[in-house]
């Protein structure tokens, strides 16, 4: 079925207006909104589904990186009013919220394609706990072993583990002790012992390995395509990771709001422990601030979420290296060891907790300023060994980099 618009000029969008747009005769077609640029209505023929036609609300627009318009649905004609009370859902608000997206190159129509396929994904997954018996746990720990990782399928067995214990002692009573019967991985732990015993992650940059891969990094926009995205942001995603032992969604969804960059500092939120996290701002990480706000001035994250696979791969290709954020993170960790920073020091810059260690918990108390030489120190040395200057030359262990 093609699609033809209407010879009408655009107009404001109003319940009436729409209601009394004249029905598809075997075609659909386009109307346009004077007011929101992107927000169109598309006007359907009558079918076996929708004997009385169909007027359909979209978002029509260019995601960031992309050459070609998507379309993203926002409701069906009269579900949503056009306009409502703050936070109240309507049809601009949500227009709003999609136009924001798809200039940080989110496409919507992935998020709600990945939102489905999880939710039909838990509901396959999703059983009565009293009707998980112990050979379910034994394979489901085998398939995920060999899907996934050992690691991955030891936290399943973990996390079922402790949601029987919960609801036994919830649940339970004089009378009925075992409501949920035995815990269906006490039969993993009679046929594998060593399960819960997970492989630790060492992946790393070694010290060899600095310089080819942050040329690599710094390349990446040489390889920008017209549909491939924004390689020059992810060059900077990766690149501040390295410097700052950031999480992936920590510099991620760094925002602009919590950049202050007259006194130096950024503050992460949300983070893996559930407490802000405030860091200096070296010498580099300024420039790459720059570099971004130069980029994306009106944008409200400093990178935004990236889909960076792709540019993994080139790195990857280009280097023989496979390195993945988290081992930039460990990169970090190591050249600040290597440094002589101390342990605490580190803990506080990677915002690891101190729980159970009553120094650094009550003692060891390190400051955004306190970790300001440190963060500094890291990031010159970590620079120094990639970019191959041999200016303030620092004494480092000789020992290699695993």
């Amino acid at each position: 079925m093609t699609t033809e618009t209407i010879p009408q000029a655009p107009f404001k969008f109003t319940g009436k207006r729409l209601a009394d747009l004249p029905p598809a005769d075997g075609k659909r077609y386009t109307v346009k909104d004077s007011d929101q640029p992107g927000l169109i209505g598309v006007v359907y023929p009558a079918s076996a589904t929708y004997p009385h036609g169909l007027e359909v609300l979209q978002v029509r627009a260019r995601p960031r990186g992309c050459t070609n318009a998507v379309r993203v649905k926002i409701a069906i004609v009269g579900e949503l009013p056009m306009t409502a009370l703050k936070d109240q859902p309507s049809v601009r608000g949500r227009v709003t919220e999609i136009l924001a997206k798809l200039r940080q190159g989110i496409n919507p129509n992935h998020e709600l394609r990945q939102q489905l396929a999880e939710q039909r994904q838990q509901a396959d997954a999703d059983k009565p706990l009293n009707g998980i018996t112990g050979a379910m746990a034994v394979t489901r720990h085998a398939e995920l072993s060999k899907s996934a990782s050992a690691n991955l399928a030891m936290r399943a067995m973990q996390v079922l583990r402790a949601t029987h214990r919960f609801a036994t002692e919830f649940y339970g009573t004089e009378d009925n002790e075992l409501p949920f019967g035995r815990c269906p991985v006490d039969k993993l732990n009679r046929i594998q012992t060593k399960w819960s015993k997970g492989k630790a992650r060492t992946g790393r940059l070694a010290v060899d390995g600095l310089a080819p891969w942050l040329a690599s990094v710094r390349n990446l926009p040489a390889h920008q395509k017209r549909a491939d995205g924004d390689w020059a942001r992810v060059a900077v995603y990766l690149e501040l990771i390295l410097l700052t032992g950031l999480r992936r969604r920590e510099a991620g969804y760094l925002r602009w709001d919590d950049v202050d960059l007259r006194r130096a500092t950024f503050t992460v939120r949300a983070t893996k422990n559930g407490e802000d996290h405030t860091l200096p701002i070296g010498q580099r990480v300024r420039d790459l601030f720059a570099l971004r706000q130069a980029a994306d001035p009106a944008s409200e994250y400093v990178i935004g979420t990236a889909q960076i696979q792709r540019q993994l791969d080139a790195i990857e290709a280009d280097t023989g290296l496979k390195i993945s954020p988290h081992d930039l993170r460990r990169t970090w960790a190591s050249m600040a060891e290597r440094a002589g920073v101390g342990a605490y020091g580190i803990k506080a810059a990677l915002n690891h907790k101190t729980t159970g260690d009553v120094t650094g918990l009550h003692y060891a108390q390190v400051s955004v300023e306190d970790l300001r030489p440190i963060m500094q120190q890291v990031e010159d040395v970590i620079l120094r060994h990639a970019e191959r200057r041999n200016d303030n030359v620092v004494m480092l262990r000789t020992e290699d980099a695993a």
